[in-house]
Protein backbone atom coordinates (compact mmCIF):
# COMPACT_ATOMS: atom_id res chain seq x y z
CA UNK A 1 0.00 0.00 0.00
CA UNK A 2 2.98 2.12 1.06
CA UNK A 3 3.93 2.01 -2.61
CA UNK A 4 0.26 4.04 -3.81
CA UNK A 5 0.03 7.41 -1.29
CA UNK A 6 3.05 10.24 -1.24
CA UNK A 7 4.79 11.06 1.44
CA UNK A 8 6.59 14.72 2.59
CA UNK A 9 9.41 12.71 0.71
CA UNK A 10 7.88 12.80 -2.60
CA UNK A 11 6.80 16.60 -3.06
CA UNK A 12 8.29 20.24 -3.17
CA UNK A 13 7.80 21.62 0.17
CA UNK A 14 10.45 24.79 0.13
CA UNK A 15 8.93 27.63 1.74
CA UNK A 16 5.28 25.95 2.41
CA UNK A 17 2.80 26.79 5.06
CA UNK A 18 1.75 23.05 5.87
CA UNK A 19 -1.16 22.29 8.46
CA UNK A 20 0.57 19.35 10.38
CA UNK A 21 -2.43 16.74 11.91
CA UNK A 22 -0.53 15.06 15.13
CA UNK A 23 -2.46 12.83 17.42
CA UNK A 24 -0.94 14.79 20.89
CA UNK A 25 -3.95 12.99 22.86
CA UNK A 26 -1.06 11.88 25.35
CA UNK A 27 -1.87 10.84 29.20
CA UNK A 28 -1.64 14.23 30.85
CA UNK A 29 -1.12 15.32 35.05
CA UNK A 30 -3.60 18.53 35.24
CA UNK A 31 -1.71 18.85 38.50
CA UNK A 32 2.19 18.81 37.03
CA UNK A 33 1.31 19.77 33.84
CA UNK A 34 3.64 16.88 32.39
CA UNK A 35 2.58 14.19 29.87
CA UNK A 36 2.87 10.58 31.29
CA UNK A 37 4.12 9.36 27.90
CA UNK A 38 5.62 11.70 25.58
CA UNK A 39 5.87 8.68 22.63
CA UNK A 40 3.28 9.94 20.31
CA UNK A 41 5.12 13.78 20.67
CA UNK A 42 8.71 12.36 20.63
CA UNK A 43 7.24 10.34 16.78
CA UNK A 44 6.33 13.26 15.34
CA UNK A 45 9.50 15.14 15.76
CA UNK A 46 11.09 13.75 13.35
CA UNK A 47 8.33 15.08 10.76
CA UNK A 48 8.61 18.44 12.22
CA UNK A 49 12.57 18.86 12.17
CA UNK A 50 11.99 17.66 7.98
CA UNK A 51 9.23 20.50 7.40
CA UNK A 52 11.63 22.82 9.34
CA UNK A 53 14.94 22.05 7.14
CA UNK A 54 12.71 22.68 3.88
CA UNK A 55 11.84 26.33 5.73
CA UNK A 56 8.95 25.63 5.85
CA UNK A 57 5.80 27.55 8.20
CA UNK A 58 4.27 24.50 10.39
CA UNK A 59 0.69 25.14 12.17
CA UNK A 60 0.33 22.20 14.05
CA UNK A 61 -3.11 21.00 15.23
CA UNK A 62 -4.24 17.98 16.94
CA UNK A 63 -7.49 16.50 19.13
CA UNK A 64 -7.18 16.05 23.06
CA UNK A 65 -9.57 13.58 25.16
CA UNK A 66 -13.26 14.37 24.66
CA UNK A 67 -14.80 17.65 24.93
CA UNK A 68 -17.64 17.21 23.28
CA UNK A 69 -17.62 19.74 21.51
CA UNK A 70 -17.36 21.94 23.40
CA UNK A 71 -14.53 24.31 25.54
CA UNK A 72 -12.56 23.10 28.62
CA UNK A 73 -9.87 24.50 30.25
CA UNK A 74 -8.86 20.79 30.82
CA UNK A 75 -8.36 19.54 27.49
CA UNK A 76 -6.55 22.95 25.84
CA UNK A 77 -3.55 22.29 23.86
CA UNK A 78 -1.60 25.43 25.50
CA UNK A 79 0.31 23.07 28.00
CA UNK A 80 1.18 20.01 25.42
CA UNK A 81 2.74 23.24 22.95
CA UNK A 82 4.85 24.32 26.12
CA UNK A 83 6.14 20.66 26.43
CA UNK A 84 6.83 20.74 22.48
CA UNK A 85 8.43 23.93 22.48
CA UNK A 86 10.60 22.57 25.60
CA UNK A 87 11.41 19.27 23.79
CA UNK A 88 12.16 21.53 20.33
CA UNK A 89 14.03 24.23 22.02
CA UNK A 90 12.00 26.35 19.70
CA UNK A 91 9.60 28.62 20.49
CA UNK A 92 5.95 27.95 19.13
CA UNK A 93 3.11 30.48 19.18
CA UNK A 94 -0.35 29.37 20.35
CA UNK A 95 -3.74 30.44 19.13
CA UNK A 96 -6.11 30.32 21.63
CA UNK A 97 -10.09 28.98 20.76
CA UNK A 98 -12.25 29.43 18.54
CA UNK A 99 -10.75 28.26 15.35
CA UNK A 100 -11.71 30.35 12.78
CA UNK A 101 -10.83 32.78 10.20
CA UNK A 102 -8.63 34.81 12.47
CA UNK A 103 -6.46 32.57 12.30
CA UNK A 104 -5.08 33.39 8.80
CA UNK A 105 -4.03 36.98 10.90
CA UNK A 106 -1.72 34.96 13.11
CA UNK A 107 -0.52 32.83 10.02
CA UNK A 108 0.69 36.21 7.72
CA UNK A 109 2.58 37.23 10.36
CA UNK A 110 5.00 34.23 10.36
CA UNK A 111 8.27 33.92 9.22
CA UNK A 112 9.92 30.91 7.60
CA UNK A 113 10.48 28.33 10.33
CA UNK A 114 8.03 29.16 12.87
CA UNK A 115 5.79 26.96 14.35
CA UNK A 116 2.27 28.09 15.82
CA UNK A 117 -0.37 25.32 17.63
CA UNK A 118 -4.17 25.59 17.22
CA UNK A 119 -6.18 25.07 19.75
CA UNK A 120 -7.67 21.58 20.46
CA UNK A 121 -9.60 20.56 17.37
CA UNK A 122 -12.62 18.73 19.28
CA UNK A 123 -13.91 21.73 21.03
CA UNK A 124 -15.46 22.29 17.65
CA UNK A 125 -18.33 19.84 17.34
CA UNK A 126 -17.55 19.93 13.03
CA UNK A 127 -14.33 18.58 13.43
CA UNK A 128 -16.00 14.99 14.27
CA UNK A 129 -18.95 15.79 12.16
CA UNK A 130 -16.58 16.33 9.30
CA UNK A 131 -17.89 19.07 8.40
CA UNK A 132 -16.87 20.42 4.96
CA UNK A 133 -16.91 24.25 5.95
CA UNK A 134 -15.10 23.39 8.57
CA UNK A 135 -12.53 21.20 6.55
CA UNK A 136 -12.22 24.41 4.20
CA UNK A 137 -11.20 27.21 7.04
CA UNK A 138 -8.92 24.33 8.10
CA UNK A 139 -7.38 23.86 4.34
CA UNK A 140 -7.41 28.03 3.94
CA UNK A 141 -4.52 27.80 6.29
CA UNK A 142 -2.13 26.00 4.27
CA UNK A 143 -0.47 25.13 0.93
CA UNK A 144 -0.26 21.44 1.97
CA UNK A 145 -1.68 19.34 4.51
CA UNK A 146 0.45 16.98 6.03
CA UNK A 147 -1.02 13.53 8.34
CA UNK A 148 1.26 12.60 10.90
CA UNK A 149 -1.94 11.18 13.03
CA UNK A 150 -1.69 7.56 12.50
CA UNK A 151 -3.74 7.40 16.17
CA UNK A 152 -6.38 9.17 14.66
CA UNK A 153 -6.55 8.04 11.30
CA UNK A 154 -9.05 5.48 11.77
CA UNK A 155 -11.61 8.28 11.83
CA UNK A 156 -13.49 10.40 9.12
CA UNK A 157 -13.43 13.76 10.43
CA UNK A 158 -12.31 16.94 9.07
CA UNK A 159 -9.16 17.29 9.81
CA UNK A 160 -8.58 13.68 8.86
CA UNK A 161 -10.41 13.44 5.89
CA UNK A 162 -12.32 16.19 4.72
CA UNK A 163 -9.46 18.83 4.72
CA UNK A 164 -7.83 16.46 2.16
CA UNK A 165 -10.46 17.27 -0.74
CA UNK A 166 -9.25 21.04 -0.55
CA UNK A 167 -5.56 20.84 -0.52
CA UNK A 168 -2.77 18.59 -1.38
CA UNK A 169 -2.13 16.20 1.18
CA UNK A 170 0.41 13.67 1.82
CA UNK A 171 1.60 12.14 4.59
CA UNK A 172 4.25 12.63 7.74
CA UNK A 173 7.12 10.38 8.05
CA UNK A 174 5.46 8.61 11.55
CA UNK A 175 2.78 7.62 9.31
CA UNK A 176 4.90 6.73 6.59
CA UNK A 177 6.82 4.50 9.19
CA UNK A 178 3.13 3.26 10.79
CA UNK A 179 1.98 2.14 7.38
CA UNK A 180 5.42 0.47 5.91
CA UNK A 181 5.78 -1.85 9.48
CA UNK A 182 1.88 -2.80 9.60
CA UNK A 183 1.61 -3.71 5.92
CA UNK A 184 4.69 -5.83 6.01
CA UNK A 185 3.29 -7.51 9.39
CA UNK A 186 0.44 -8.14 6.38
CA UNK A 187 1.87 -9.01 3.25
CA UNK A 188 5.98 -9.95 3.88
CA UNK A 189 6.51 -10.97 7.34
CA UNK A 190 9.63 -13.06 7.49
CA UNK A 191 8.62 -16.59 9.31
CA UNK A 192 8.04 -18.00 11.62
CA UNK A 193 5.31 -15.37 12.43
CA UNK A 194 3.85 -15.09 15.64
CA UNK A 195 0.95 -13.27 16.69
CA UNK A 196 0.44 -12.61 20.33
CA UNK A 197 -2.95 -11.25 21.43
CA UNK A 198 -4.11 -10.13 24.80
CA UNK A 199 -6.39 -7.61 26.74
CA UNK A 200 -9.78 -8.10 27.67
CA UNK A 201 -12.12 -8.55 25.05
CA UNK A 202 -12.30 -11.30 22.41
CA UNK A 203 -14.89 -8.40 20.39
CA UNK A 204 -11.69 -5.74 20.15
CA UNK A 205 -10.13 -8.00 18.44
CA UNK A 206 -12.42 -10.09 16.44
CA UNK A 207 -11.90 -9.10 12.21
CA UNK A 208 -7.81 -8.78 13.87
CA UNK A 209 -7.77 -12.80 14.87
CA UNK A 210 -9.38 -13.68 11.62
CA UNK A 211 -7.31 -11.62 9.28
CA UNK A 212 -4.15 -12.76 11.39
CA UNK A 213 -5.18 -16.36 11.07
CA UNK A 214 -4.05 -16.92 8.03
CA UNK A 215 -1.15 -14.87 7.98
CA UNK A 216 0.29 -16.20 11.17
CA UNK A 217 2.07 -19.50 11.99
CA UNK A 218 1.45 -19.16 15.75
CA UNK A 219 -1.08 -17.05 17.54
CA UNK A 220 -0.78 -16.94 20.98
CA UNK A 221 -4.09 -16.09 23.15
CA UNK A 222 -3.52 -14.86 26.66
CA UNK A 223 -5.13 -11.60 28.73
CA UNK A 224 -9.08 -11.71 29.67
CA UNK A 225 -10.15 -12.68 26.16
CA UNK A 226 -8.49 -16.03 26.99
CA UNK A 227 -11.39 -16.84 28.99
CA UNK A 228 -14.13 -16.66 26.30
CA UNK A 229 -11.69 -19.38 24.36
CA UNK A 230 -11.86 -21.67 26.98
CA UNK A 231 -15.35 -21.25 28.00
CA UNK A 232 -15.88 -22.03 24.11
CA UNK A 233 -14.23 -25.43 24.82
CA UNK A 234 -16.47 -26.43 27.63
CA UNK A 235 -13.89 -25.79 29.81
CA UNK A 236 -15.17 -24.20 33.55
CA UNK A 237 -14.11 -20.50 33.99
CA UNK A 238 -15.91 -19.50 36.93
CA UNK A 239 -16.39 -15.88 37.69
CA UNK A 240 -13.89 -14.59 34.49
CA UNK A 241 -15.31 -11.66 32.29
CA UNK A 242 -16.34 -13.42 29.40
CA UNK A 243 -18.19 -12.51 26.35
CA UNK A 244 -21.10 -15.18 25.90
CA UNK A 245 -22.22 -14.02 22.51
CA UNK A 246 -18.60 -14.54 20.67
CA UNK A 247 -18.12 -18.16 22.34
CA UNK A 248 -19.34 -19.95 18.84
CA UNK A 249 -17.22 -17.14 16.92
CA UNK A 250 -13.94 -19.01 19.39
CA UNK A 251 -15.14 -22.45 18.40
CA UNK A 252 -15.59 -22.02 14.33
CA UNK A 253 -11.81 -20.13 14.76
CA UNK A 254 -10.24 -23.39 16.85
CA UNK A 255 -12.17 -25.61 14.67
CA UNK A 256 -10.93 -23.91 11.12
CA UNK A 257 -6.98 -23.90 12.78
CA UNK A 258 -7.80 -27.69 13.75
CA UNK A 259 -8.93 -28.23 9.78
CA UNK A 260 -6.32 -26.04 7.90
CA UNK A 261 -3.81 -27.73 10.13
CA UNK A 262 -1.83 -24.08 8.97
CA UNK A 263 -1.01 -22.68 11.88
CA UNK A 264 -0.43 -23.16 15.97
CA UNK A 265 -3.27 -21.21 17.74
CA UNK A 266 -2.41 -21.75 21.45
CA UNK A 267 -4.12 -21.29 24.65
CA UNK A 268 -3.13 -21.14 28.40
CA UNK A 269 -2.50 -24.70 29.61
CA UNK A 270 -2.24 -23.25 33.48
CA UNK A 271 -3.63 -20.03 35.11
CA UNK A 272 -3.39 -17.45 37.95
CA UNK A 273 -6.96 -17.03 39.75
CA UNK A 274 -8.06 -15.06 42.16
CA UNK A 275 -11.03 -14.90 44.56
CA UNK A 276 -12.59 -11.33 43.24
CA UNK A 277 -11.16 -8.98 40.43
CA UNK A 278 -9.03 -7.07 43.30
CA UNK A 279 -5.38 -6.65 43.76
CA UNK A 280 -4.87 -8.37 47.15
CA UNK A 281 -7.32 -11.07 46.16
CA UNK A 282 -6.44 -14.68 47.51
CA UNK A 283 -4.94 -16.44 44.45
CA UNK A 284 -3.21 -19.37 43.39
CA UNK A 285 -2.32 -21.18 40.06
CA UNK A 286 -3.64 -24.34 38.35
CA UNK A 287 -4.47 -26.04 34.98
CA UNK A 288 -7.29 -24.81 32.92
CA UNK A 289 -9.15 -27.61 33.74
CA UNK A 290 -9.27 -26.91 37.24
CA UNK A 291 -10.49 -23.59 37.56
CA UNK A 292 -13.36 -23.25 40.20
CA UNK A 293 -16.59 -22.17 39.83
CA UNK A 294 -15.85 -19.28 42.16
CA UNK A 295 -12.55 -18.08 41.10
CA UNK A 296 -11.33 -15.68 38.05
CA UNK A 297 -8.60 -15.67 35.85
CA UNK A 298 -6.07 -12.86 36.04
CA UNK A 299 -3.04 -14.12 34.64
CA UNK A 300 -1.22 -16.77 32.61
CA UNK A 301 0.46 -19.47 34.54
CA UNK A 302 4.13 -20.51 34.48
CA UNK A 303 3.58 -23.93 32.06
CA UNK A 304 1.97 -21.25 29.69
CA UNK A 305 4.49 -18.80 30.28
CA UNK A 306 6.99 -21.37 29.26
CA UNK A 307 5.58 -22.26 25.99
CA UNK A 308 5.03 -19.19 24.88
CA UNK A 309 8.28 -18.15 25.39
CA UNK A 310 9.45 -21.09 23.62
CA UNK A 311 7.47 -20.10 20.23
CA UNK A 312 8.86 -16.10 20.76
CA UNK A 313 12.47 -17.51 20.33
CA UNK A 314 11.42 -19.28 17.49
CA UNK A 315 10.27 -16.72 15.69
CA UNK A 316 11.35 -14.34 13.00
CA UNK A 317 8.68 -11.36 13.58
CA UNK A 318 6.41 -11.24 16.40
CA UNK A 319 3.43 -9.16 16.91
CA UNK A 320 1.99 -8.20 20.16
CA UNK A 321 -0.92 -6.79 20.89
CA UNK A 322 -2.99 -7.06 24.60
CA UNK A 323 -1.21 -8.12 27.88
CA UNK A 324 -1.02 -11.83 29.66
CA UNK A 325 -3.21 -10.96 32.74
CA UNK A 326 -3.80 -7.96 35.38
CA UNK A 327 0.02 -6.31 35.04
CA UNK A 328 -0.74 -3.28 37.12
CA UNK A 329 -0.87 -5.48 40.07
CA UNK A 330 1.89 -7.89 41.27
CA UNK A 331 0.23 -10.91 41.99
CA UNK A 332 -0.79 -11.13 38.27
CA UNK A 333 1.90 -9.41 36.23
CA UNK A 334 4.52 -12.06 35.85
CA UNK A 335 2.63 -13.43 32.80
CA UNK A 336 3.00 -10.06 30.76
CA UNK A 337 6.37 -9.29 32.19
CA UNK A 338 7.83 -12.75 31.04
CA UNK A 339 6.63 -12.16 27.50
CA UNK A 340 7.67 -9.16 27.23
CA UNK A 341 11.01 -9.58 28.76
CA UNK A 342 10.69 -12.31 26.16
CA UNK A 343 10.04 -10.80 23.22
CA UNK A 344 12.53 -7.75 23.99
CA UNK A 345 15.48 -9.99 24.20
CA UNK A 346 14.42 -11.89 21.01
CA UNK A 347 16.50 -11.30 17.91
CA UNK A 348 12.79 -11.04 15.36
CA UNK A 349 11.44 -7.96 14.20
CA UNK A 350 8.80 -7.21 17.46
CA UNK A 351 6.01 -5.10 16.91
CA UNK A 352 3.53 -3.53 19.39
CA UNK A 353 0.87 -1.84 19.34
CA UNK A 354 -2.32 -0.48 21.31
CA UNK A 355 -2.77 1.65 24.44
CA UNK A 356 -2.59 -0.54 27.27
CA UNK A 357 0.12 -3.08 25.01
CA UNK A 358 2.80 -0.04 25.19
CA UNK A 359 1.62 1.21 28.78
CA UNK A 360 3.43 -2.24 29.87
CA UNK A 361 6.11 -2.10 27.15
CA UNK A 362 6.86 1.30 29.41
CA UNK A 363 5.65 -0.23 32.48
CA UNK A 364 8.58 -3.47 32.21
CA UNK A 365 11.05 -0.83 30.50
CA UNK A 366 11.28 -2.58 27.36
CA UNK A 367 10.31 -0.15 25.28
CA UNK A 368 13.76 0.78 24.11
CA UNK A 369 14.38 -3.10 22.68
CA UNK A 370 11.74 -2.89 20.26
CA UNK A 371 12.03 -2.50 16.80
CA UNK A 372 8.66 -0.66 15.65
CA UNK A 373 5.88 0.30 18.75
CA UNK A 374 2.61 1.77 16.85
CA UNK A 375 1.54 4.66 17.90
CA UNK A 376 -2.01 3.47 17.01
CA UNK A 377 -4.68 2.00 19.27
CA UNK A 378 -7.75 1.47 17.29
CA UNK A 379 -5.99 2.68 14.40
CA UNK A 380 -3.53 -0.19 14.35
CA UNK A 381 -6.65 -2.65 15.10
CA UNK A 382 -8.49 -1.76 11.91
CA UNK A 383 -5.49 -1.13 9.82
CA UNK A 384 -4.65 -5.29 10.95
CA UNK A 385 -8.26 -6.47 9.76
CA UNK A 386 -7.29 -5.24 6.42
CA UNK A 387 -9.25 -1.64 6.05
CA UNK A 388 -7.93 1.05 4.59
CA UNK A 389 -8.04 3.45 6.73
CA UNK A 390 -10.40 7.13 6.21
CA UNK A 391 -7.04 9.31 6.89
CA UNK A 392 -4.76 7.51 4.57
CA UNK A 393 -7.14 6.39 1.48
CA UNK A 394 -7.42 10.43 1.50
CA UNK A 395 -3.88 10.66 0.87
CA UNK A 396 -2.73 11.94 -2.90
CA UNK A 397 -1.16 8.84 -4.79
CA UNK A 398 2.39 8.65 -6.15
Amino acid sequence: MITSKKSIQHIDLEKKTVLLRVDYNVPFDSKTKKALDLTRIISTIPTINFLLEKNCKIIICSHFGRPKGKYSQKLSLDPISKLLSEILKKNIGFVPYPIDSSVQTRISQMQQKDILMLENLRFHPEEEDNNENFSKLLSSFCDIYVNDAFGASHRSHASISGIAQFVPSVAGLLLEKEIIELSNILHFPKTPFTSILGGAKVSDKIKVVENLLSKSNNILIGGGMAATFLLSQNLEVGKSIVELELTDFCSQIINKTKIDNSNHLCFPQDVVVGQSFEEYTKFRTCLVTEVGPNEMILDIGPKTINLYKSIIQNSATIFWNGPMGIYEWANFSHGTREIADSIANSSSKTIIGGGSTVDASHHFQIQDKINHISTGGGASLEFLEGKLLPGIKALEDK
